[in-house]
């Protein structure tokens, strides 16, 4: 505390002149220069002395407009602290009328709620590492409760929060989890797995051409955020064909071949089945796009293993020396062409509606046509590298 003290002297002296370097010297100390070019240390309390200074200010500043609310935010300037601190201070003398010391408020806390907090030491970051471990989805609530009763640390859910998005160089934010079903750790599963990447790394990578089906709606190329009306409250409508209540079929192929092109795919209104991906794969093969000595990669799914595609791996060997494989259960994140789908879908948000709306029925299957027919070979190999392929 004592090396603080005396930082914060320097600074007041130094920050006269040159703010940028008053943040500098705060930084080679751990601290920071609030605006008002006040040194503070990120999660810990203010301790009573200032805190019964911002008091009495508070105090003068009431009598000035006789016994009314003071003006928050000249009072913050003021004292050069923070509004929320100002705030605190308030709180502490409205409700018991006098300033508490956080040594107190933490003695007579039953729960880390409140202002007052103290700064993570080494213990408390491994616990929270800990805790988000065993749950990644925790709310930040739940950092608070679950650190204060590990180790009896009281922190607010800001300090958690700056901990996740500025204590590492990758920022710790809240995203979309990957959901991964349970059964894909099976051992039959994870004997699949290991069998598979064995062999397609037998293989030379520019003749695997994976394959895969995906369902799109037509609302895909209208659905997107509006602003709503900040003076009615309303939603804006967005004026689209009918087309967007029709459903569509893909069935595509994609790879790294310099002899074909990076997609191979077609589209129906409705759904697939296995009939019509078995004719799909039959005319991939007549015109080319499938040759002798390829490997055709699929999942499990029942449309490429079930009904007539029963023999559909000895129909491929037998006729024209293309081998099938097929992906292990549950691993949709090695088949590049699901990217190839999302790389459709984001480009589909982003068209424009405007020319989509031009193009009259069936407007989701032109507007796809362009955007995969846009796709390159240097596109999909980025796809085929970020699967691991």
């Amino acid at each position: 505390m004592l090396l603080t003290n005396r930082v914060w002297l320097l600074l007041s002296v130094v920050s006269m002149n040159n703010d940028e370097l008053s943040r500098q010297v705060a930084a080679a100390h751990g601290l920071l220069v609030n605006s008002h070019n006040r040194v503070y240390q990120s999660g810990v309390a203010l301790q009573a002395g200032p805190k019964v200074s911002i008091g009495i200010e508070y105090l003068k500043a009431q009598a000035e407009v006789d016994g009314a609310r003071p003006n928050i935010s000249h009072l913050a300037e003021r004292c050069q602290v923070s509004r929320s601190t100002i705030r605190k201070v308030e709180t502490e003398l409205l409700t018991f009328g006098r300033i508490r010391d956080p040594i107190e408020i933490r003695e007579n806390r039953d729960a880390p709620v409140g202002p007052g907090v103290l700064s993570l030491d080494e213990l408390d970051i491994f616990v929270i590492m800990m805790l988000y471990h065993a749950e990644p989805s925790r709310t930040l609530e739940g950092y608070v409760q679950g650190l204060y009763q590990c180790t009896g640390t009281i922190v607010s859910k800001s300090t958690i929060s700056r901990f996740f998005n500025h204590g590492f160089d990758i920022k710790g934010s809240l995203c979309t989890p990957n959901m991964v079903p349970y059964d894909k750790f099976r051992p039959e599963n994870l004997e699949r797995a290991v069998e598979y990447l064995l062999t397609v790394s037998m293989f030379d990578r520019s003749r695997i051409k994976f394959g895969d089906e995906k369902h799109l709606k037509g609302a895909e190329l209208f659905c997107r955020r509006t602003r709503r009306n900040v003076c009615t409250g309303e939603i804006p409508p967005i004026m689209t064909h009918s087309d967007f209540r029709n459903t569509y079929s893909i069935v595509g192929f994609c790879g790294i071949d310099p002899r074909t092109t990076p997609l191979r795919y077609s589209i129906v209104q409705g759904n697939n089945d296995a009939e019509n991906f078995a004719l799909q794969i039959e005319l991939a093969v007549l015109v080319g796009y499938l040759r002798f000595g390829d490997v055709v990669v699929l999942d499990r799914a029942a449309i490429h293993t079930g009904g007539t595609n029963t023999i559909l791996e000895d129909w491929l060997w037998d006729n024209f020396r293309i081998f099938l494989l097929l992906l292990p259960a549950r691993t949709p994140e090695w088949n590049p062409i699901e990217l190839v789908w999302n790389i459709l879908v984001q480009r589909l948000a982003i068209f424009s509606l405007e020319v989509a709306n031009s193009l009259g029925q069936h407007s989701l299957v032109q507007v796809s046509q362009l955007i995969l027919d846009s796709i390159t070979h240097a596109e999909v190999d980025g796809c085929y590298r970020k699967c691991g392929v």
